[in-house]
């Protein structure tokens, strides 16, 4: 349980970072404050939701691969 949590600060505190660093950079558009908050809270969003679906992705590929080599296996005997 600890090392999750670990994992899950770890992970907030680069999301925090990359915020802020965009939140203090001048992008040179003319854009506000609040529309950069906007933008770095849903590219937050949508790479926090990213994880979790990638995971699936490449248990559902191996999980793929290993039914397939377990029926090769089963069609050699």
């Amino acid at each position: 349980m600890n090392k999750k949590r670990t994992f899950q600060r770890i992970a907030m505190t680069i999301a925090l970072l990359g915020a802020g660093t965009f939140l203090f950079c001048d992008l040179g558009w003319g854009i506000s404050p609040l529309v950069k908050f906007f933008i770095v809270f849903f590219g937050v969003i949508v790479g926090l939701q990213s994880v979790p679906a990638i995971l699936l992705f490449t248990g559902m590929i191996k999980g793929f691969f290993a039914g397939r080599a377990a029926t090769v296996k089963q069609v050699v005997r």
